[in-house]
C-alpha cells in the first residue's frame, strides 16, 4: 500500500469550543487542541516576559491592548457568525492567559514589597508607556 493511499488514523478525543452562547460549533481535532495549546503557552510566555519586566509590573495595559486587538482583527473569513464564535473562543482563551499572567505579576509584586525586604530601599521606577499594541 502506497503512503498516499493510507488513511490516517482517527483522532483519540477531540475539544468542542463553545461559542458565546454555549453552543459546541465546531471541533479540533487532537492534534488542533494541542497546537492551540501550543500557541497559548508561547503567549503567555511571551506576555509574561513583557509584564514581568516592567518596574511597575502592571498587566492592566497590555490587557487592555490585547482586548482592543482581538475585537479588531478582521479574520480570514466574511461569514460573520464564524468570526462571532472565533473571535469569542479566542478572547475566552486569551482571558485564561491574561489571568495567569495577572496572578503571576501579583506573586512578583508580594514578593518585591518594601517590608519583605526592609534591609532595602524601595524606590519607584519610571517606566516607558506601553507601545505593544499600538
Amino acid at each position: 500500500m502506497d503512503s498516499d493511499d493510507a488513511e490516517l488514523p482517527e483522532p483519540e478525543s477531540s475539544v468542542q469550543p463553545a461559542d458565546a452562547g454555549g453552543r459546541s460549533e465546531g471541533f479540533f481535532t487532537e492534534a488542533g487542541s494541542f497546537t492551540v495549546a501550543a500557541l497559548l503557552h508561547l503567549v503567555r510566555l511571551a506576555v509574561s516576559e513583557l509584564v514581568l519586566a516592567r518596574p511597575d509590573l502592571d498587566p492592566g495595559p497590555l490587557e487592555q491592548a490585547v482586548r482592543t486587538k482581538i475585537d479588531q482583527f478582521p479574520g480570514p473569513t466574511n461569514n460573520a457568525e464564524a468570526r462571532a464564535a472565533g473571535i469569542a473562543f479566542a478572547r475566552h482563551l486569551v482571558e485564561q492567559v491574561l489571568a495567569q499572567v495577572r496572578a503571576q505579576a501579583e506573586l512578583k509584586k508580594s514578593l518585591n514589597a518594601p517590608e519583605a525586604h526592609s534591609d532595602r530601599p524601595h524606590a519607584p521606577a519610571a517606566h516607558p508607556p506601553w507601545k505593544l499594541l499600538n
